[in-house]
């Protein structure tokens, strides 16, 4: 006896909810891509933990804020690192009339049907210029060309992500990045892919190849890595040579912050002679050259890119947890050679140096951040 996919859906619903099992109906979808991933009450790593979920459990997206995802969690709304978080599914709006539906993601393949303009599809993946779709029971493939979506392009690349069949060798070609928030180089050519660093806007890369979504690109440092086709320029010549302006204004900065060393802490003060806390004093010093930061030191590490610590240089903010929770409190500017420049109410009371590697500095170091460009 025939019974309609309506049907079916509410025994299928009726059925886990007698055997107890979680499951989530809804237009877009994701899940988390590691175990124990912070679900954050902002968008910011300095935000309230909410709680922490695991792979194989699927939960509803309510959006995008930058490098999160908003989730819906625990009937309240979360947020979630994109590091550590994939769309797996998301909704799509037709945007013409007689658009065909395709067995493959190629215009050679069987037309296995047809859709029209206002039609809606769960869209589950990408590939180059096609997403993958839910059609009649399976799956098919339908130009991007035709489909609308706010979230659809951060859902995961499939088939052949690297786009192998359409990459060419690079020759004499470079990369520069022109993301002014920072680009992630990524492990594999997905946006689901482990992030190896963010490099900053301007950086120059040498060219592996080059894909329709993706370059595969290297750094002066030679790591190799994947980043997205859409966020740098690819130019033909010799790559020139590393520039050093961010670095040499980074200087500046240091060198203008040394000369207030010994000027008390004072919690709130932001005036250079008389008293500043570790957020008024890289607040006052980045103003002086024009760099407009967040006022405290929970805030500030939303501005400019995140850096490893390995590729720390002068100029580059460095934040610590130094109240014994998970968020940030404080804030130094990095000077070079391993040590940083910051207010302190502790032993070392107001505008001082430490090193990086001091015990007080290694148990409480969180991350770094560059805003200098």
């Amino acid at each position: 006896m025939f019974i309609s996919k309506a049907i079916r859906q509410v025994c299928v619903t009726a059925v886990c909810a007698v055997m107890g099992v979680s499951t989530v109906f809804a237009a877009d979808l994701g899940q988390a891509t590691g175990t124990d991933v912070n679900v954050r009450a902002q968008a910011s790593t300095g935000a309230d933990v909410l709680g922490k979920i695991d792979k194989g459990t699927a939960y509803s997206v309510v959006g995008k804020s930058g490098d999160w995802f908003q989730i819906s969690y625990n009937n309240q709304n979360g947020y979630v690192s994109d590091d550590y978080f994939k769309l797996t599914q998301a909704t799509g709006t037709v945007t013409a009339s007689s658009v065909n539906v395709r067995a493959e993601a190629t215009t050679n393949s069987d037309v296995i049907g047809s859709v029209d303009t206002g039609d809606t599809l769960q869209v589950v993946g990408r590939n180059d210029g096609w997403y993958q779709v839910e059609y009649n029971g399976g799956e098919g493939y339908i130009s991007k060309d035709y489909v609308s979506g706010s979230l659809l392009s951060y859902l995961t690349v499939i088939g052949n992500a690297s786009g192998e069949s359409s990459t060419q060798t690079a020759g004499d070609q470079y990369a520069m990045v022109t993301a002014s928030s920072g680009l992630k180089l990524r492990k594999e050519a997905s946006l689901n892919s482990i992030v190896l660093t963010v490099l900053p806007y301007g950086t120059v890369l040498d060219v592996d190849r080059v894909g329709e979504e993706w370059v595969r690109v290297i750094t002066d440092g030679g790591q190799k890595g994947y980043v997205s086709a859409e966020y740098v320029s690819i130019r033909s010549g010799e790559k020139p040579s590393r520039s050093t302006s961010s670095s040499a204004k980074g200087q500046e900065i240091v060198n203008y912050a040394k000369q207030f060393i010994g000027t008390p802490y004072v919690w709130g003060g932001t005036n250079l002679n008389s008293g500043v806390d570790c957020s008024g004093f890289v607040y006052a010093v980045l103003k002086n050259f024009g760099i407009s930061v967040n006022r405290s030191s929970a805030s500030m590490v939303n501005n400019g890119v995140a850096v490893a610590k390995s590729d720390l240089q002068a100029g580059d903010l460095v934040f610590f947890n130094s109240g014994g929770n998970s968020g940030i409190s404080h804030v130094g500017i990095y000077m070079g050679d391993g040590n940083y420049i910051h207010s302190t109410d502790g032993a070392a009371y107001g505008v001082t140096i430490t090193s990086l590697s001091s015990s007080y500095s290694a148990s409480t170091y969180v991350t770094a951040r560059r805003v200098v460009r």
